[in-house]
């Protein structure tokens, strides 16, 4: 089956807006800006036997407040998840997977090397899609992560925004760099992950037009370089 992954604009708004607060202000005593966040996504699911194709249709995302986030991972609360999954059912809502970020500081990792490796799940993410997978006991079971990146540059640059490829957005930000990516993951022959074909629909992004106005820059405080301050413009 082939799973269609569609985001309105409201859910990517919340992932926008979940993804910079975790980048850029400071949380509690932590030493540095540019922590990763993760969430839960919901909406409505739509099978086409005929077309051999899975519909899910992203309506909001809900930001894990009990997850642990750190600069290169993040920790989320099973019973949080499961207790949410619950209350949306009880609304007419599925809980359809999870998203996280990976955010880069302009000193941590070259432009390039973030289209090639950070804006693609690690092998830390790999470990714990596999065992989310293990968790249903199913050789049908799926789970659907989104990703996204935020890289902070010096400047502004549209230069190659657009879609990467059926699954991946690149887009600007002010003066961060933005990749967006949705893919399902499927158990194997041998109980170990694979991809299922996943497609990413964003009319929003397809669009492509307020993200191009000015925004206000963001750029290490006076003196640290690693804690981010957001100046409008």
């Amino acid at each position: 089956m082939k799973h269609i992954v569609q985001i309105n604009q409201q859910a990517l708004t919340q992932m926008l807006l979940s993804g910079f607060e975790a980048f850029v202000i400071k949380h509690g005593n932590y030493k540095r800006s540019g922590i990763e966040f993760h969430g839960t996504v919901y909406g409505d699911i739509s099978i086409n036997n005929s077309k051999k194709t899975i519909t899910h249709k992203v309506q909001f995302l809900s930001a894990d407040t009990s997850a642990v986030m750190k600069s290169g991972s993040v920790e989320f609360n099973l019973e949080s998840t499961d207790l949410k999954e619950s209350l949306a059912e009880q609304l007419g809502y599925y809980q359809l997977g999870m998203m996280h970020s990976h955010p880069y500081l302009s000193d941590e990792m070259p432009i390039e090397e973030v289209r090639e490796r950070g804006a693609h799940y690690s092998e830390g993410d790999l470990e714990s899609f596999e065992w989310q997978l293990n968790r249903y006991g199913s050789d049908e079971a799926y789970h659907l992560e989104i990703l996204l990146t935020i890289k902070q540059m010096e400047r502004f640059n549209s230069a190659k925004d657009g879609r990467i490829d059926e699954n991946s957005f690149e887009f600007s930000v002010g003066n961060s760099k933005c990749f967006l990516r949705a893919q399902v993951f499927t158990k194997d022959l041998e109980d170990g992950i694979a991809l299922a074909e996943t497609a990413l629909e964003c009319d929003f992004l397809e669009a492509y037009q307020h993200l191009e106005a000015e925004f206000g820059r963001i750029k290490p405080k006076p003196g640290r370089k690693r804690v981010l301050e957001y100046k409008p413009v």
